[in-house]
């Protein structure tokens, strides 16, 4: 007796039963059984309604008479395990493309083999070389490379009402010469499964988060939700702050339990097997840029465009249809302000400057001396916000320039005239800091009326102190020195340069001939403020 699998046996069971009663009657009573069943509607072994025709009762009833029970069992096809849907040919490459990455995906496959040119989109299902893969024990699931995890779901009505986001370990990444490890910060769409912003950092951290979540928000507006881990970069008090602020309700998981991050913890498989095992392959390490840029051409033209087996549409589609649960977009300024980073910093005593990530930012003279709280964000340095320790704003400071005159506290007013026998030493002090003051001021002058030495004609007289062609950097420098003190008096840098030719001889540093070209300008300046009617001299 051939064995019975639950299936042929269901079948076998079924179709039994239709023809049992005509095979208990005899002459007309045959025809009459068969013809009752077949107007009667039937539920097949799948729990279907089916209508069966008279004719296969007929011939189920003619199988059952001359083998029995067994005979009833449907019959394996003659070309069982055969090719039909597509050539041989498809098949060994995609073999061929499994056995490169074990860990790649079917639909990475299909995809693949379509931008080689061997397929049409869609004309290969995914269940179907799924089931000839199977077949050749090529399938995820016979090598054991398919995730284990099950996840619970969460139900929601809309886009934007709950934002999920985690870090991941991404793939290594080659990084002024050394190897390290990249770190993916996402942010998914509950709803469409849409990644709204995500991108691939250095570190794992409030800043690499904060990037993100501003972007986020200036892209998609205020979600409904925000859910996170209990990460570091999550437990930061600004980002509770600025959520508050916003109307955000923000939300952190039970720790070690990652069933309630089900789709960002999916999202994380499905970006390791069909896009970083890719990167990989690659033969050499790539780059941060580069692994960015890899990112969104396959998140645009791959993912967010294939049908995701959990919503039955793209993602792209699905974010589209519906209006957002969230709030629009706040003002970037009060985001900024929400979310940047704050810390304490002790002004210089001399410059008036305060140092933030290497950068020195200029504020007021009054705060000399004095710890301020700053507020500043590592992704954009171009200023700092100076605030009260109540997280007032007093200052918007910008970085000091190379040659930027620093803000002189007002000091007291000049002392009266003194008798002959005052002080010497007093005399000469308030006399250079008078001095000092208009020198500082005839630096922040900008003359009017006079003609300006033009960029070509400064690098030519520097081009002849120095004896040689300026190179880029130079170049630079001395466009930057011509914007912080133009206009420059062509005949005064001519022979201010000529005479630091003369003087310090030919081919030493820039600097030092950009040196003796301000003071010149400086003291011609000042001349010109104290003399009668502002008469240059």
């Amino acid at each position: 007796m051939p064995p019975l699998d639950d299936r042929s046996f269901e079948i076998a069971a079924y179709r039994h039963h239709l023809v049992a009663a005509a095979f208990e009657a005899e002459g007309e009573g045959v025809t009459r059984e068969i013809a009752e069943a077949a107007a009667t509607p039937h539920r097949d072994p799948g729990g279907r309604e089916v209508w069966v025709s008279a004719a296969t009762l007929w011939r189920w009833l003619a199988l059952y008479r001359h083998g029995g029970f067994q005979a009833l069992r449907p019959r394996a096809r003659k070309d069982q395990g055969s090719l039909r849907a597509f050539p041989q040919g498809l098949l060994d490459r995609a073999v061929a493309i499994r056995k490169e990455g074990p860990k790649r995906s079917t639909r990475t496959i299909l995809k693949k083999m379509v931008l080689e040119g061997l397929i049409e989109p869609g004309s290969i299902s995914r269940a179907t070389l799924d089931r000839h893969l199977d077949r050749l024990d090529m399938s995820r699931k016979r090598v054991g490379t398919l995730a284990k995890k099950v996840f619970r779901r969460i139900r929601t009505e809309a886009p934007m009402e709950l934002v999920v986001t985690d870090f991941h370990d991404g793939p290594y990444i080659q990084d002024d010469g050394q190897i390290k490890r990249a770190r993916f910060s996402g942010f998914i769409d509950h709803y469409s499964r849409a990644i709204l912003e995500g991108r691939y950092f250095l570190t794992e951290d409030f800043a690499a988060m904060r990037f993100g979540f501003r972007r986020l928000l200036g892209l998609h507006g205020c979600p409904a939700k925000f859910f996170m881990d209990n990460g570091a970069a999550y437990r930061s008090l600004r980002l509770a702050a600025g959520c508050a602020a916003l109307g955000i309700h923000l939300v952190h998981s039970t720790p070690y339990v990652a069933e309630s991050r089900g789709v960002i913890e999916r999202w994380n498989r499905t970006l390791g097997e069909q896009f970083e095992y890719e990167v990989s392959l690659r033969a050499t390490t790539p780059t941060l840029e580069e692994v960015n840029t890899w990112f969104q051409a396959w998140l645009t033209e791959s993912y967010h465009r294939d049908v995701h087996s959990e919503t039955g549409q793209s993602p792209a589609e699905r974010l589209s249809q519906r209006p957002a649960a969230g709030s629009p977009a706040p003002p970037m300024e009060t985001v900024e302000e929400y979310l940047r980073i704050p810390d304490t910093r002790t002004v210089h005593r001399k410059w008036s400057t305060v140092a933030v990530a290497g950068v020195r930012y200029v504020v007021s003279s009054e705060l000399r001396g004095r710890k301020v709280r700053v507020l500043y964000d590592p992704c954009d340095p171009s200023y700092i916000l100076v605030a009260t320790s109540k997280g007032g704003v007093l200052q918007r400071a910008t970085p000091q320039e190379p040659g930027q005159a620093l803000p002189v506290p007002e000091g007291p007013p000049e002392p009266p005239a003194q008798a002959p026998g005052s002080n010497y030493l007093d005399l000469l002090l308030a006399e250079h800091e008078r001095h000092r003051r208009i020198e500082l001021a005839a630096l922040r002058m900008r003359p009017r009326g006079e003609t300006d030495l033009d960029l070509p004609g400064l690098v030519a007289h520097l081009e002849a102190c120095r004896g040689v062609g300026l190179t880029d950097a130079e170049r630079s420098a001395a466009a930057s020195f011509r914007r912080r003190l133009k206009p420059l008096d062509p005949d005064l840098a001519r022979q201010a340069l000529a005479t630091a030719r003369r003087r310090l001889g030919p081919g030493l540093h820039l600097d030092e001939y950009l040196q003796v070209l301000e003071t010149h300008l400086v003291r011609a300046r000042a001349a010109a403020m104290t003399s009668p009617k502002g008469v240059k001299v």
